[in-house]
């Protein structure tokens, strides 16, 4: 009974701050003698039907259906909050929008079916977090799961009255388990179902309920509605069309895609940075790449651990490679530097940029946060060729260009658009939803702000 009452409790606390999420800011007047036609009622009711966040049923009025629109237009363009305002390392502020005034447009215009069309982001991420909130919320709303037994042996083999629980809880969320003759035994079947969950959690894959798994498995129902909500706010500031050509690096799932032509031609593992020297969310673009750079070390770095590595061992500095130039630490280009082999500038207001490492082992790490804020790219050699394919540069003639020991820098004759985002919920196309850690705890900052109605 009390852990029942403490699920009520989770689950009223999770759908009342949705709700606030969907309705908050100040009250809004709709126009004086406003009447909307049939036609128009019938594509603001469809919107509103067709949205997981908007509680059934129409308004009564012609005034209520005008203020829920404006507030669903207001949602969708990201016009809630101002991310800059909220955090600076957010530079993802969308463009500002006056929904009242272009609703009350379109109404005198007769397009108002045509204008709502326009307001969700059209990205398929962005539809399939919506589904997947709607698939949450209906889990929510059922009771959703209570957190695992205490004491379960979650290991191949292993056999405890509390596997049950675990078999049910993987099948709720839509995972395939096996029926068992021994549904009490860790079998194969069930195995393969937890790595599943592992691998769409961030988590190491090896088929055991060690206590990172289990954190996971315990995240309530309610907690990954709020979850998917940061994520589709997030969308909601990205630009409707996004470049056809471009790279996104996306910081929580420490991954990045080269797309050509819209489609992803090019994945690859980035590690970013950690909780205290945060990876900002903002966008850019690639213009040049540099073949053996120098690192011009930053003041801060330099003096919090290069110099006091150097303070205890006199040859630190020269067995690392390390000089100085113009009263400023460097260290020289070659197989120590932090660099690596090659860097990919860009134009950053944060200072920082995409780069080699001859730390290759940090990419099979599981969490990859792990950087002063930099984004460390796994297969750099391979993505400077695709990046200067159309300048007829090709593998080989970078490798060589690298042998010879040089530093040179590449322009970019068409600049890559480049997109670094924080994304904790992503949809595969099955539907299937891959949670990431937040790890910077900006998903809590946000449905924060969003509660509090964070006025731009």
């Amino acid at each position: 009974m009390i852990a029942c009452s403490h699920r009520q409790a989770r689950l009223r606390a999770g759908l009342v701050l949705l709700v606030t999420l969907t309705l908050a800011g100040g009250a809004l007047a709709a126009p004086v003698g406003l009447q909307l036609t049939s036609v128009e009622k019938l594509a603001m009711l469809q919107v509103l039907g067709a949205d997981p966040l908007v509680e059934p049923g129409g308004p009564a009025t012609d005034a209520m259906l005008w203020d829920r629109v404006v507030r669903f237009g207001q949602r969708e363009l990201g016009q809630r909050v101002q991310p800059s305002r909220l955090d600076p390392l957010w530079a993802m502020d969308p463009p500002q929008r006056d929904v009242e005034t272009e609703l009350l447009v379109a109404h005198r215009e007769d397009r108002i079916s045509a204008w709502l069309q326009t307001l969700s982001p059209p990205n398929p991420q962005y539809a399939g977090l919506i589904l997947a909130s709607r698939r949450y919320q209906a889990l929510a709303r059922s009771g959703g799961w209570l957190p695992l037994p205490k004491g379960l042996v979650g290991r191949a083999g292993s056999s405890h009255a509390g596997i049950l629980a675990l078999r049910a809880r993987l099948s709720l969320e839509g995972y395939d388990v096996p029926i068992s003759r021994s549904p009490e035994v860790f079998d194969a079947g069930l195995v393969s179902a937890l790595k599943q969950f592992q691998g769409h959690h961030g988590l190491l894959v090896d088929g055991v309920v060690g206590p990172l798994t289990r954190a996971e498995l315990d995240v309530p129902a309610e907690t990954r509605v709020l979850q998917i909500e940061a994520n589709l706010e997030r969308w909601r500031w990205m630009p409707r069309n996004l470049p056809a050509d471009r790279v996104e690096v996306d910081i929580a799932g420490a991954e990045a895609v080269l797309f050509r032509g819209q489609v992803p031609i090019f994945q690859y593992r980035v590690v970013v940075g950690r909780p205290h020297d945060k990876t900002p969310m903002f966008v850019s673009r690639l213009n040049a790449i540099v073949l053996n750079p120098p690192w011009n070390v930053p003041t801060g770095i330099a003096n919090t651990e290069i110099l006091p590595k150097a303070a205890k061992d006199p040859k630190y500095l020269s067995e690392n490679d390390f000089i100085w130039v113009d009263g400023h630490l460097q260290q020289k280009a070659g197989p120590k530097s932090a660099l690596g082999l090659i860097k990919f500038d860009l134009v950053s207001p944060f200072g920082v940029y995409l780069h080699d490492t001859p730390l290759r082992e940090v990419f099979s790490k599981p969490s990859r946060a792990l950087s002063h804020g930099c984004m460390r790219v796994e297969k750099p050699l391979d993505l400077a060729t695709l990046l200067l394919t159309p300048q007829g540069m090709t593998l080989a003639s970078l490798q060589a260009a690298i042998d010879a020991k040089e530093t040179l820098r590449i322009a970019l004759n068409t600049p890559t658009p480049l997109y670094v985002m924080y994304w904790t919920a992503v949809v595969d196309p099955g539907g299937q939803v891959s949670f990431r850690p937040d790890v910077y705890d900006w998903d809590r900052r946000l449905i924060t702000a969003l509660a509090l109605g964070v006025s731009p």
